[in-house]
């Protein structure tokens, strides 16, 4: 089997990367071919991925946080290849949310050996189409969850902050989801779910989930399945900064499934727009800050197959 292995050099704490040359050792020792590739560039992620994919590689596995495992998914999808190569990923980034979806291996060293021995399992991916910067329609696939309200300035303030990388990831997207709950105004949006409207109005947070947690730990969609076909929604209503903390906390324990305030439901398109009159939301993409809303999210059941 020939290994494509996708380093975002940058990732993850100074343990992490000093731990690197003996898990490269290991995934030589596993795999028969092995190539490697590290992003130099914010950018750099899915062109890579999709050199790899065309260069023949079998397998493709992204070592970095959830936005480098994105980015390798997107690549993968659009290499225009109609079998894109297997999947899989050794986390080491701020939130390592996508990793909690499975069991862990321990030691690091380890996981090697055990995605060569894994058999491949189906993998739905997500596809969003949303507005960037520069006011251009911008799509991008995602692996874990996309979502928007006090959650995309949360994520762009983690990504652009100076100060606080020695906290935990977890510690870290706390941090600034607290400044950013205490400033933010509800955006007002329009939400259909497969052709239904199912809310138009202010909103908290709205995840559009494959996998089950975001932000640094938080089991925003306790119910989710990465092979099922459907993404998990899940809409949080406008509520009062105060109201917004104690039900953050509850996402956190997985215990907000109890308030019945909040929609809980499964679609396999999901569409937003803002309400007339409304600034256009910030998106959270796999932990990355692609644009804003009117988006578009579909899912694309099976798309890619795991080795985890």
């Amino acid at each position: 089997m020939k290994l494509g292995l996708l380093r975002n050099p940058v990732a993850g704490s100074a343990r992490a990367r000093k731990r690197w040359p003996a898990l490269l050792s290991a995934f030589r020792q596993a795999f028969d071919t092995v190539e490697l590739a590290e992003t130099d560039a914010a950018d750099d992620t899915a062109r890579l991925a999709r050199h790899l994919a065309l260069d023949g590689a079998d397998l493709v596995v992204a070592v970095g946080g959830d936005g480098t495992l994105g980015e390798t998914v997107d690549g993968l999808l659009t290499a225009g290849l109609s079998s894109p190569p297997h999947f899989s990923f050794v986390m080491q980034g701020t939130g390592s949310d996508f990793s909690r979806n499975f069991p862990a291996v321990s030691p690091i060293e380890a996981v090697p050996a055990a995605i060569a021995a894994a058999p491949a399992r189906p993998l739905d991916i997500g596809l969003l189409t949303c507005v960037d910067v520069e006011g251009r329609a911008h799509q991008r696939h995602f692996v874990n969850i996309a979502s928007f309200g006090v959650s995309g300035p949360t994520v762009k303030a983690v990504n652009g902050a100076r100060r606080g990388h020695w906290l935990p990831g977890s510690l870290r997207f706390l941090y600034h989801a607290v400044r950013e709950i205490l400033r933010y105004r509800p955006d007002r949006v329009r939400i259909r779910l497969d052709g239904e409207e199912v809310h138009a109005g202010g909103i908290t947070v709205v995840a559009v989930a494959n996998g089950g947690w975001f932000g640094g730990g938080m089991k925003v969609a306790p119910e989710a399945d990465t092979a099922d076909g459907w993404f998990d929604v899940v809409i949080v209503p406008e509520k009062s900064t105060f109201a917004i903390l104690r039900v953050i906390h509850r996402i956190y324990l997985g215990s907000h499934g109890a308030d019945p305030r909040i929609l809980f439901r499964r679609a396999k398109l999901v569409e937003v727009e803002p309400l007339e009159g409304a600034k256009p939301a910030l998106m959270d993409c796999d932990g990355e800050a692609p644009g804003t809303i009117p988006a578009r999210f579909e899912i694309l059941p099976q798309a890619l197959r795991l080795k985890i």
